[in-house]
């Protein structure tokens, strides 16, 4: 829905046009016998088209002198976390652990000892637990706190492992961008996301989360190629024309680096989209860019549909195992979940996960991965 300061951005462009073909019909000879509207409608398809050129590359200068400090801490990071040797397609894998003997695989100890030694002279990162991050009233102040800090740079990133089962390997990170205000609090996806939908902000949010990831696979890429990132957009981006154009058309200047992003979406708008949107879900997978859907509930999907656009993971809550009508619901039984997965060559994904016993009783499923806070809660990196 157009902004109020872009409806008078229109208008007076408009304006500004119409008064410039006027003028020109009665200065230039050559351009008396044409209609002043059609000069004024040309002319303001050449300003609209300059403005939004304009705002777009202030953006994003404006993001990426914000990225380049993140990017530098987690290749610090890395003097922590060094990368195994991938072992699934596509390649996306990230195998973190302690840099001790034997933990390694030996394709990688030569990065992991020249990260170790680069550690050792840096200053080494202090890894804070946000797990407890505050959830205020909505009384408007998560609204105005969400503004405040994208104005002003301050959108933390966090990662999270999802590992492999039974081993629990970390085999990939999923980024979370969580904004900070000026006291130095953070805040809790899930509320920060329904703010910046409510105040039309989530296509910003997405633009800096997919730029700062961009940057990140270019910078680490030179010394691990098998670092790979889960990055969540908005469904809404696929619903209309105008959102998904520009998307697709700064994914396809970096399609050299699809191999180490997958691109998140919630399955509640997913399952929304019509037609168009779910063909242009898979023209971004036509690309090379892994696709994943998560906050799968229930069980009456369309596995053979999201196969069809491009769909590679599938992020099941933990929680809709135990939820009574949601079994009821299903048109198949939870037994067979894992063969429909492989028939339709889609890789599920256990999420949210938050302790033993709810992973005990879904062990007969045999997920290759899970994700929760049972196998490590979002960490943000700070230089100490």
């Amino acid at each position: 829905m157009p902004t109020l300061p872009g409806l008078l951005t229109f208008a007076a462009l408009s304006l500004v046009a119409l008064v410039a073909g006027v003028s020109l019909t009665r200065l230039v000879p050559a351009l008396a016998s044409q209609h002043p509207g059609l000069i004024a409608l040309g002319l303001l398809l050449l300003f609209w088209t300059i403005r939004e050129r304009w705002m777009r590359s202030r953006l994003q200068a404006r993001l990426i002198a914000e990225i380049d400090g993140l990017t530098e801490e987690l290749m610090h990071m890395r003097g922590e976390i060094p990368p195994p040797a991938m072992s699934m397609p596509p390649a996306i894998a990230l195998q973190t652990g302690a840099l001790q003997a034997g933990t390694l695989p030996p394709a990688n100890a030569a990065v992991a000892r020249e990260a170790a030694n680069e550690s050792a002279r840096e200053p080494r990162l202090v890894m804070r637990d946000i797990a407890a991050a505050p959830e205020p009233a909505d009384d408007g102040s998560l609204l105005e706190a969400v503004r405040d800090a994208l104005n002003n740079n301050r959108v933390e990133l966090h990662i999270q492992p999802i590992v492999s089962l039974p081993q629990r390997r970390i085999r990939f990170f999923e980024l979370l961008a969580r904004p900070r205000d000026a006291e130095g609090q953070t805040y809790r996806a899930a509320e920060c996301l329904d703010a910046l939908e409510a105040a039309g902000l989530r296509d910003e949010f997405d633009a800096l989360m997919l730029l700062r990831s961009v940057q990140l696979v270019r910078k680490l890429e030179q010394r691990a190629k098998d670092v790979g990132f889960f990055l969540n957009l908005s469904p809404a981006m696929l619903a209309q024309i105008e959102t998904f154009n520009p998307l697709y058309d700064f994914l396809q200047r970096e399609r050299e680096h699809a191999a180490n992003i997958v691109l998140e979406f919630g399955h509640a708008g997913i399952a929304k989209l019509d037609r168009a949107g779910l063909y242009r879900l898979s023209r971004l997978a036509a690309l090379g860019f892994a696709i994943s859907v998560d906050g799968i509930d229930r069980f009456d999907v369309d596995f053979a549909l999201l196969a069809k656009n491009g769909v590679r993971f599938v992020k099941f809550d933990a929680a809709a195992f135990g939820d009574a009508g949601a079994i009821a619901r299903s048109p198949i039984d939870l037994a067979d979940l894992p063969e429909i997965c492989q028939r339709h060559n889609l890789v599920p994904v256990l999420g949210k996960v938050e302790n033993e016993q709810e992973l005990l009783k879904l062990s007969d499923l045999d997920f290759p991965f899970g994700q929760g806070m049972l196998f490590g809660i979002p960490k943000l990196a700070r230089a100490a």
